[in-house]
């Protein structure tokens, strides 16, 4: 019972350590899946989607919405 306490431990540290990193690898989605931009800042046009697949410090500026 102890062995499965360290895995599941062992499994949330490796998953902090990638999310500590601030890449965009770890989203399996990214900015150009849903037809957008990485920016800075989005165009007054343009809808802020949020960070997927973008660097850090850029979000996906999307001008429609394709579903």
């Amino acid at each position: 019972m102890m062995i499965h306490q360290r895995m599941i431990l062992l499994c949330l540290l490796i998953m902090l350590v990638l999310a500590g990193t601030g890449n965009a690898v770890v989203f399996p989605w990214g900015c150009t899946n849903y037809s957008g931009v990485c920016r800075p800042v989005c165009l007054p046009a343009e809808l802020p989607f949020g960070p997927f697949g973008c660097a850090n410090g850029f979000i996906c500026c999307v001008s429609h919405i394709i579903l």
